[in-house]
């Protein structure tokens, strides 16, 4: 893989999925203090402003007009609309049901990339993909199980979805900016809805003990900021639909955080399905082998007379191959 996409994406995408499966552990600490909606606002505003404050101070270059209203999709997409349907859907469906619902990303991601034709399909990524379920099943039955499925379980399969085409959205993007700037203006654009959660919010801020604060910071800084930045960088160096099977490890990755942060201690069960999904996502990354025995002989091109007026390149031109 190192081979194939270069080491700077290899590891961005594994820095990103380290990144973001410390999520949860510091959800579930900072909402000990803060309220959903006055999280939403005080994260995302923090990492809107560091994002605007590093493009002032470095002066970053502006969008393209024709491109400004991908960069407002892609920010709805994966911050504004994405935030608001997870952060719903949580307040009625058991914690391992929202995180095996919201782990469907990387299925419809695929998905719409094979019917796009923007990307390849095979036995082992549908295999993976079987498996990488399979495990987060086996991972939900062990934190206790699903519960009831109700309508907010269809808020998280959306904001999953969602998820999936900010990827998409930035996809083209990508060609013609760099990662932090794609982050950045997406960022900003998608932090303006939780405006309609300001009030109250900094009452909470005035009451948050120096541990809360500290979370508050990790959590604007690292998963809602410098992720995203890896995250671009990784979708910019291999096709999305692979970049997002590896995502299917943040909540095998967030179990021993998880239990060093706020103590929660996986079971057996949870253990094992977590090696499933391992397991899956190994699978669905291979690169199938082309058998080049059996491909047909081709015959090597022939040779094409040139005219010989032809044959000296006009003065001041390039060979064609150069």
């Amino acid at each position: 893989m190192v081979k194939r996409f270069g080491a700077g994406t290899v590891i961005a995408v594994f820095a990103t999925v380290l990144i973001w499966s410390t999520t949860f552990a510091a959800l579930v600490a900072a909402l000990d203090h803060f309220s959903p909606q006055h999280l939403l606002f005080l994260r995302w505003t923090l990492t809107a402003l560091l994002f605007a404050g590093y493009a002032v101070v470095t002066r970053m270059r502006l969008p393209e007009r024709g491109d400004i209203w991908r960069f407002v999709l892609a920010g709805l997409l994966g911050f504004g609309v994405y935030q608001l349907l997870l952060v719903n859907g949580q307040t009625g469906v058991s914690a391992a049901m929202a995180g095996f619902l919201v782990n469907m990303s990387p299925v419809f991601t695929t998905v719409i990339g094979v019917a796009r034709g923007s990307e390849r399909s095979s036995g082992f990524v549908w295999g993976g993909l079987v498996l990488c379920v399979a495990g987060l099943a086996v991972m939900g039955l062990g934190a206790g199980g699903f519960g009831a499925i109700g309508p907010s379980a269809l808020l998280v399969v959306l904001a999953a979805l969602s998820f999936s085409l900010y990827t998409l959205t930035t996809k083209p993007l990508l060609a013609r900016y760099r990662p932090l700037e794609v982050t950045t203006y997406a960022v900003v654009a998608g932090s303006l809805p939780f405006l309609f959660f300001a009030p109250g919010s900094m009452e909470a801020l005035t009451t948050a003990s120096p541990g809360d604060l500290f979370t508050l910071l990790f959590l604007a800084l690292f998963p809602g900021g410098i992720a995203y930045v890896l995250w671009s960088r990784s979708v910019a160096g291999m096709p999305p639909g692979l970049a997002a099977r590896f995502l299917y490890l943040i909540p095998v990755l967030g179990l021993p955080i998880a239990w060093a942060w706020v103590g929660e201690v996986p079971d057996t069960m949870t253990v094992l399905g977590g090696f499933v999904t391992i397991a899956g996502v190994a699978v669905a990354t291979i690169r199938p082998r082309v058998r080049t025995d059996l491909l047909p002989a081709q015959s090597p091109p022939r040779a094409t007379a040139v005219p010989a007026t032809s044959r000296a390149a006009a003065p001041g031109t390039a060979p064609a191959n150069g």
